[in-house]
């Protein structure tokens, strides 16, 4: 190409005006050209959409699997879930009572005598400590008017005087101040009641041990404070002081005593509430209701999960449902799309390997035999028809009756069977079904987060997401070429441009000779 032609290629190509010399539609023409070039690049895009299609699909199942191990199964791993109880008593206001699991079911006998107090005491009559105002508010009158300070001595939990200073001129507020600064140490509460206008001193713990001594206050006016303007309890001067109590009970008629109202007894959790001359019965029996709503838990969970696999394993793909690509979205109705890619969506999973694989090994699991134990069918719960995909029934009536009449072998079923040796170690001798459905379902999520990937990974380096990148990657690639095809395309309709012009010039030149010679 000569100079001339090169540059007027490169001024063409950068105006891009067609179709001046040879009246053609040149950016149509360019553009369909473009357009049967692209096929390709379509192809990619749909095969991108069809992945993250997939990626989609089996994240969502995941999600759905990873509750089922966590919530539901965890559970069913562990003995005590199976040795829930459930407590009455026949007499709550003597007595209210909880279980724990190693509580043995039963009906226990229990009578009250005396309820676990803390030391407390109170003024024995009106101190004059305030004053009512017309308002409904109080004036605080000086206790204090010795002119001196007024030093009292506690006896601390440690054993030894705390000192309480009341300062010269201190209201009952002071006062409660003061021994409360010291609670820490004497474990006493001070509180003062402007209605009943007394001072109030109570233990922050019941029991015997609990107590209020202020016998290291030797001081005859700090007595007399302690006892005439306070109006405190005299006792309280004596060595021991004034003391609190302990309950005093008996179970299945051994006489017990307890610091505080709160008792633990052969495994169950007692609040003595009252004391009566009658005897209370306590009835410790297996929370049959919170262990079958347990299973019944993951019997649906499980059911909601196999069902949806089992869906997405058996649909229908239809091939000619492609997914639709950007500039087919463009000509049609949001309404088509949606119907359209259901079709182009169906199937994404079918007959997938892996799935498919997690899917036989959930239902191998819940339909096999604990050794010498049982399987769930025996404490009823069944598998339905070969076309229900595995989806578990539960007989109501036989799993409450296995819960409550042999809660050991529902234990076993799902929990393994445990063996203990004469040190008291604790070794699994068989799995249950829970423990072998959360191996199964731990490899099962393993193998789909290798596939598809997990939203909380930072980079994604799965199966799936390694093909989206190498589609990515091509999409790219494509792009780059085609660009560069429609430059290409364009350059030569630009230089076709030029060479008719060039011809119309030439022949008009002709025709002009032509013309002159003639005359």
């Amino acid at each position: 190409m000569d100079p001339i032609s090169m540059n007027s290629y490169n001024v063409s190509n950068l105006l891009r005006v067609g179709g001046l010399a040879t009246g053609l539609d040149t950016d149509s023409i360019v553009q369909q050209l473009i357009r049967a070039a692209s096929i390709p690049l379509d192809r990619l895009e749909q095969q991108k959409q069809w992945y993250q299609w997939q990626q989609e699909d089996l994240r969502d199942i995941n999600t759905q699997l990873m509750s089922l191990r966590n919530d539901i199964v965890f559970k069913l791993k562990l003995q005590g879930t199976f040795m829930a109880k459930t407590v009455t008593s026949s007499n709550p206001s003597v007595a209210t009572a909880t279980a724990g699991a190693n509580a043995i079911n039963g009906t226990y006998t229990i009578s009250v005598t005396q309820l676990a107090q803390a030391a407390t005491t109170v003024s024995t009559d009106k101190i004059g400590a305030a004053t009512k105002n017309s308002d409904g508010t109080y004036t605080y009158n000086t206790l204090n008017n010795t002119g001196n300070d007024i030093y009292l001595y506690l006896k601390g939990l440690d054993g030894t005087d705390k000192q309480i200073v009341i300062r010269n001129g201190a209201t009952i507020n002071d006062v409660v101040t003061a021994i409360n600064a010291q609670s820490n140490a004497t474990g006493v509460i001070a509180t003062y009641d402007p209605g009943l206008d007394r001072l109030f001193l109570v233990s922050n713990f019941t029991g015997a041990n609990s107590m209020i001594d202020f016998s290291g206050t030797t001081d005859l006016t700090a007595q007399n404070f302690l006892t005439t303007t306070l109006k405190l309890d005299s006792n309280l001067l004596n060595a021991g002081g004034i003391t609190g109590q302990d309950a005093k009970f008996t179970f299945n008629n051994v006489q017990m005593t307890s610091s505080t109202n709160n008792v633990t007894v052969a495994g169950i959790n007692i609040t003595l509430t009252g004391t009566s001359n009658s005897t209370t019965t306590i009835t410790v029996s297996t929370d049959v209701d919170k262990i079958y709503n347990t299973i019944k838990s993951f019997v649906d969970t499980y059911n909601d999960i196999i069902t949806k696999i089992n869906t997405k394993l058996t649909e229908k793909r239809y091939y000619d449902y492609p997914p639709l690509t950007s500039e087919q979205k463009q000509a049609m109705k949001d309404s088509d799309i949606t119907l359209w890619e259901q079709k182009a969506r169906s199937g994404d999973l079918a007959n997938d390997e892996t799935l498919m694989q997690l899917y036989y090994s959930m239902r191998k699991v819940v339909s096999s035999t604990v050794s010498s134990v049982g399987s769930l069918s025996s404490i009823g719960i069944t598998t339905g028809q070969w076309y229900e995909g595995g989806k578990l029934y539960i007989d109501e009536t036989k799993l409450r009756d296995a819960i409550a009449n042999n809660p050991d072998t529902v234990m076993k079923i799902f929990s393994g069977v445990y063996q203990t040796d004469s040190n008291g170690n604790t070794t699994l001798i068989t799995k249950g079904i829970a423990q072998n459905l959360y191996d199964t379902l731990n490899s099962g999520i393993d193998a789909l987060t290798q596939k598809a990937g997990s939203t909380t990974q930072l980079y994604d380096t799965s199966f799936i997401g390694n093909r989206i990148r190498e589609i990515d990657d091509r999409i790219a690639q494509m792009q780059d070429y085609l660009n560069n095809l429609e430059q290409r395309y364009y350059a030569q309709f630009t230089q076709l441009e030029m060479y008719v012009s060039q011809m119309n010039s030439q022949s008009a030149w002709l025709s002009q000779q032509i013309g002159v010679m003639m005359k």
